[in-house]
């Protein structure tokens, strides 16, 4: 999978991808910290958008095209600088036009950190513009 410029900014990677299922990853760095010094809810939020749309992706043919209608995430705990954080998204429901994905993100011992619920809408063809 090509990454994005977005996620080559924000330094994901992709640990794997498959059918209905992406898991992504962060080392963080200081300069993803809000200044309470964890991961800004941004940063969170994009990972996890990452991986759920990763998922809905590996779902869809090579000409269509998918973008985020709503995504909802819930914080249970702050991930610090220095560590790696881990989304894996999964697809719920997938239809002609629209898609709905769950998402998990934990630390390296497998403790939550957050969750996430949203919702892809599916083009058939790349929209114009």
């Amino acid at each position: 999978m090509k990454s994005t410029p977005f996620n080559e900014f924000l330094g994901t990677r992709l640990i794997s991808r498959e059918p209905g299922h992406c898991v992504v990853a962060l080392d963080l760095e200081p300069h993803h910290a809000n200044r309470r010094g964890v991961a800004h809810g941004g940063v969170v939020s994009s990972v996890l958008d990452s991986a759920m749309g990763g998922a809905v992706v590996s779902t869809m043919t090579e000409q269509e095209w998918c973008a985020t209608m709503q995504l909802s995430v819930t914080f249970v705990d702050g991930p610090r600088a220095g560590t790696t954080i881990t989304a894996t998204g999964r697809v719920v429901r997938r239809g002609r036009r629209v898609a709905f994905a769950e998402g998990t993100l934990a630390d390296p011992e497998g403790r939550t950190l957050a969750t996430a619920q949203g919702v892809w809408y599916i083009w058939p063809t790349p929209p114009a513009g």
